[in-house]
C-alpha cells in the first residue's frame, strides 16, 4: 500500500492535468450543452430523456456532445485503470505517464474496433437502426456511469488516509453501475433481442469480446 501511495505522490502533477483536461471538456459541454448534460447524469434514475434525445439524435450519434463526453470517458477509464495497476501492480511498466498512455491508447481502439465492426455488421446484416438505438443507449449509459464515478476517482486519488480503501470502494461502485447498464439495456431491448437472438449472439462476439481478444493480443 504505501509503495501504492508513493507511486500516486510522484504521478500527481500528471494526474492532476488529466483532471484538469477531464474538467475544461466538462466545462465546454456545460456551456455548449447545458440541459443535455444535466439530463446525462439523471439516465439511470429515468429513462424518459434517453428516448427523446435518440429520436432527436438518431441520424447523428455522434455530434458535438456525444465527441466531448466520450472524451472524458475515455481519460476517466484509463486513469481507472491506471490507478488499478498501481495499486494492484499488473504491470511494473505501467506505472508512469507513458503506460497512463498506452492505457489511453488501448481503450480508444477498443471502443474504436467496437465501433467499426458494429457499423459494418449493421449495414451487412441490415439492422443500421436497431445497433444505432443500442449503440445510443450504451453510449449515454456509459456518459452516466463516468460522471457519477468521477468524484470517487478525485477523492481517491487527493485523499491522505486511506486512499486505497476508497479507491476499491471506487471500483466496486464501477463494477456495480457497469451490471446495473447492463441490465437497463437489455430490459429496454429484450423484445428486439427475443426476435433476433442470432444478431445479438453475433453482436456480442463481435462488438464485445473481439476487440478485447485484439487489444489484450496487442498488449501481451
Amino acid at each position: 500500500m504505501f509503495e501504492a501511495v508513493k507511486i500516486i505522490y510522484q504521478n500527481r502533477d500528471w494526474i492532476t492535468v488529466v483532471f484538469l483536461a477531464i474538467l475544461i471538456v466538462l466545462t465546454i459541454a456545460k456551456v455548449v450543452h447545458n440541459e443535455r448534460l444535466s439530463r446525462t447524469n439523471t439516465f439511470f434514475l429515468s429513462r424518459k430523456y434517453l428516448s427523446i434525445y435518440f429520436n432527436k439524435e438518431k441520424r447523428k450519434l455522434l455530434n458535438g456532445f456525444q465527441i466531448l463526453l466520450f472524451s472524458v470517458q475515455l481519460l476517466v477509464l484509463s486513469l481507472l485503470f491506471f490507478l488499478t495497476n498501481v495499486y494492484f501492480q499488473f504491470q511494473d511498466e505501467l506505472l508512469n505517464f507513458r503506460g497512463y498512455l498506452l492505457i489511453l491508447f488501448l481503450v480508444g481502439l477498443y471502443f474504436g474496433l467496437g465501433y467499426v465492426l458494429g457499423f459494418l455488421l449493421a449495414y451487412l446484416f441490415n439492422f443500421k437502426e436497431e445497433y444505432s438505438k443500442i449503440v445510443f443507449e450504451k453510449l449515454n449509459y456509459f456518459n452516466n456511469l463516468i460522471l457519477w464515478v468521477l468524484p470517487f476517482l478525485f477523492i481517491s486519488v487527493y485523499l491522505k488516509y486511506y486512499n486505497k480503501l476508497f479507491f476499491e470502494i471506487t471500483v466496486v461502485l464501477f463494477m456495480l453501475l457497469l451490471i446495473v447498464r447492463y441490465v437497463l439495456i437489455l430490459s429496454m431491448n429484450k423484445k428486439l433481442i427475443y426476435n433476433n437472438l442470432f444478431y445479438f449472439i453475433l453482436y456480442i462476439c463481435a462488438l464485445e469480446i473481439a476487440p478485447l481478444i485484439i487489444v489484450l493480443k496487442l498488449t501481451f
